[in-house]
């Protein structure tokens, strides 16, 4: 049996495609979080990348395109590293704060896609991204919090409240980090800690073992 060398060739050929495009997506990053966005040009971005601007045309139809798959790339990326860490804890208190916790870290280890994610909404860009609908992405990502929220309140672990507003909040604060994250003196440790103690005690959150038996 010979080895299906056209077969062969197509996957090297889409690996080296796919290698290229997140070379880009991660030049779109650098370039965006460093210049800010209404300076991050096609042509500056593959300076950062050290290709040619028509390579990225190749790759890419447009700027559009490049932008909403960096916002799909940095979402992404950060769902699974989130969710892997929440998925350690078996208890809704305990993911929680893994929840907060994980996406302070992910900031820290990954300050420049967030910076670029706040410079495209702030800009305005996301309305006119393809394939990006922000009403949808934002009930997405409130989804794993409320499933939390109504779990830890069904198990008693919390208190008696709007799981979707306390998501909502939960995101807000959280959020309202992200455009500090060029700040040297921001400290992202500091502020891991105080959401957690803030939200644990917005919603009455109790650890198994902190629980009072009853009598």
């Amino acid at each position: 049996m010979q080895p299906d060398s056209k077969a062969d060739s197509q996957s090297a050929r889409s690996f080296i495609e796919q290698a290229r495009r997140a070379q880009i997506i991660d030049a779109a990053i650098t370039t965006i979080a460093d210049s800010g966005y209404s300076s991050a040009s096609m042509a500056q971005i593959a300076k950062t990348a050290g290709i040619s601007r028509g390579l990225i045309s190749y790759h890419f139809a447009n700027k559009d395109e490049l932008i909403a798959q960096l916002v799909i790339k940095v979402y992404t990326d950060a769902g699974e590293y989130m969710g892997a860490r929440v998925s350690t804890e078996s208890t809704p208190a305990g993911q929680l704060r893994e929840y907060i916790a994980s996406n302070l870290d992910y900031m820290a280890v990954h300050p420049k896609g967030i910076i670029a994610l706040v410079e495209i909404f702030s800009s305005g860009a996301l309305a006119n991204l393809p394939g990006i609908d922000a009403s949808e992405g934002e009930e997405q990502s409130l989804a794993p919090v409320v499933e939390v929220f109504e779990r830890g309140q069904q198990l008693g672990q919390f208190a008696d409240f709007n799981p979707r507003f306390m998501a909502q909040a939960l995101r807000n604060v959280i959020d309202g980090v992200s455009p500090h994250l060029s700040d040297p003196q921001l400290d992202l440790e500091m502020y891991k800690q105080q959401i957690i103690t803030m939200f644990e005690r917005a919603t009455g959150a109790q650890h198994p073992s902190e629980e009072v038996p009853e009598t």
